[in-house]
């Protein structure tokens, strides 16, 4: 069920808060300004609605329908990640929570549900979060790639998820995650490959899903937001000082084609939230920056749900989950001197 217009809370907007990281001394409804009406003055282009806030800078749509594939991908991450919200060894002392691009807020609800001792902080352009949250939950209107104004080393995890094709400087953010987390925090980020492909052929080179693939590869090279974060994020966080790094590789059948019961279940989720998030993803994409017209990219997207929706055609995408975390000063305790960085945990089809 969408959660996209009952948007009605009091979401704000962070003004500075130069106060103590101390969860006592620090209080985070106090020092803020309210919501500019701009965040509520959607640009409203080929029938679909886009955020106010920061015109122009997420690509996809925050309508009802997008809002609902974003609670469909939900459920395709957590099946990806084994019926997990995250995979890093956060322990329950786990304090404060950040959630950035937390979209409808699924994640940050959910996690503040299984977690109700921590204080969990979900930020986007768009008031498309519900009314009813848990009470250690809150959303604010931000743009994660302005000046964070946060305390330096407030957060005990940073949760990241699908900014593909938003950020024009990775590094930056990665390392404002970094100046903010505690020393032992841990950061995650979770992506998913545009590359779609197969390994038996089926998915031909020139097909309509393969020119999807490579429509947003140089997507991203004209607007300077990279689409294939999923490829060099990995490499990024561990530039940025991150140590005890894991990176795992999740095989995602697009449908129900995989022999394997989990993989099955995990691809029928994936074609779900593709087949209603398909013109969400495409179509700005294409008419405001690559010269298409409205008609010319349904053409293309009814070729695609054709193939996509094809038992014969055995296309997959990836997900990748990369966590680390912050070391802790040379002199405590649980400080270690390896940064060496682990392979890549792959699973593979069955």
């Amino acid at each position: 069920m969408s959660q996209g217009d009952n948007a009605n809370s009091p979401i704000e907007k962070r003004a500075g808060d130069s106060s103590s990281a101390h969860s006592s001394d620090y209080n985070l409804s106090g020092d803020t300004k309210s919501i500019e009406s701009s965040v509520t003055q959607y640009r409203i282009e080929h029938g679909r609605r886009y955020h106010g806030y920061k015109d122009g800078t997420y690509w996809q749509p925050n309508d009802d329908r997008q809002n609902e594939n974003l609670d469909i991908a939900h459920m395709k991450f957590f099946h990806a990640l084994g019926g997990k919200l995250f995979l890093a060894p956060i322990t329950p002392t786990t304090g404060r929570v950040l959630d950035i691009g937390t979209g409808t807020g699924i994640w940050a609800m959910d996690f503040a549900d299984e977690f109700p001792n921590t204080h969990v902080i979900g930020t986007d352009l768009s008031p498309i979060q519900p009314e009813l949250v848990p009470p250690n939950c809150v959303f604010e209107i931000d743009d994660c790639q302005d000046e964070w104004t946060y305390p330096v080393e407030h957060f005990d995890f940073i949760h990241i998820r699908s900014l593909f094709g938003s950020i024009e400087d990775w590094p930056a953010l990665y390392r404002q995650a970094y100046k903010h987390l505690k020393p032992g925090g841990y950061i995650e980020h979770v992506e998913i490959s545009i590359d779609i492909r197969s390994d038996d052929g089926t998915v031909t080179p020139g097909s309509p899903l393969r020119k999807f693939t490579e429509l947003f590869v140089e997507a991203g090279n004209v607007t300077g937001c990279t689409f294939c974060i999923f490829d060099t994020m990995g490499d990024m966080i561990a530039a940025t000082g991150f140590e005890k790094m894991e990176q795992k590789i999740i095989y995602t059948p697009l449908g129900r084609w995989h022999p394997d019961r989990k993989l099955r279940e995990l691809g029928k989720w994936a074609l779900l939230g593709f087949d209603i998030g398909l013109e969400g993803y495409a179509m700005a994409t294409l008419t405001r920056h690559m010269g298409w017209t409205q008609p010319e990219v349904h053409v293309l997207l009814a070729q695609i749900r054709a193939d996509v929706k094809n038992p014969k055609i055995h296309s997959y995408h990836e997900i990748k989950v990369v966590y680390a975390q912050k070391p802790f000063p040379p002199d405590h305790p649980s400080a270690t001197t390896s940064t060496k960085t682990p392979p890549i945990d792959s699973t593979p089809p069955v």
